[in-house]
């Protein structure tokens, strides 16, 4: 009985020893996995490009001159987290024509700030607009202007950024032809930042 005993606690003990003798060591243990974040977009560095779009006016007395406008322009941002600001300039051939004052050309020098959640940028504008065009009873005329706007931009690849925009100029008396000149302008754009 007491050999029975022996044998058994024997037995018992060199289990868990033969056990791990089994164990392979030398196999690679895999790597955890860890949730690795998405890079997100960012709006730093420079970018130009184009845009087209319509312009109206509304001018007192009575004159309220419209048409397509289309230009270039031109900027640079720096991002601070989510808010991103810089300044922007562009340029835009003009049609917008009435019967007494036509503008030619509007040229704008403006800062834009805003809040990019990833790809997408919500901004608005505000700056100096100025234009040239002729008018019926004056000839050559130029006005500035101060500008405020808005825009949505969207980074559809790292290069290039499609969006919109909507700016409102007021001229007040564009340059003493008796014309209360208010400006309105919606473009869509394309820029290539790089």
């Amino acid at each position: 009985m007491k050999i029975l005993l022996a044998t058994t606690a024997f037995a018992l003990m060199a289990t868990p020893v033969m056990a791990a003798d089994a164990i392979d060591y030398s196999a690679p243990t895999p790597a955890p996995a860890y949730d690795v974040a998405p890079e997100r977009f960012g709006w730093d560095g420079g970018y130009a490009g184009a845009q087209v779009g319509y312009g109206f006016a509304e001018a007192d007395p009575g004159d309220d001159p419209s048409g397509i406008v289309g230009g270039v322009h031109a900027g640079y941002l720096m991002q601070y987290g989510s808010f991103v600001v810089g300044p922007e300039f562009d340029v835009d051939a003009s049609g917008i024509d009435g019967e007494d004052l036509d503008i030619d050309v509007i040229a704008r020098a403006k800062l834009k700030a805003g809040v990019a959640v990833d790809r997408v940028l919500i901004s608005g504008t505000v700056g100096y607009a100025h234009a040239w065009g002729d008018s019926d009873t004056d000839g050559d005329v130029s006005d500035g202007a101060l500008e405020v706007g808005a825009g949505l931009d969207f980074a559809a690849t790292d290069n290039i950024v499609v969006g919109s925009d909507y700016m409102y100029h007021n001229f007040g008396e564009f340059d003493d032809t008796d014309a209360d000149v208010d400006l309105h302008t919606v473009r869509a754009r394309v820029s290539y930042k790089f």
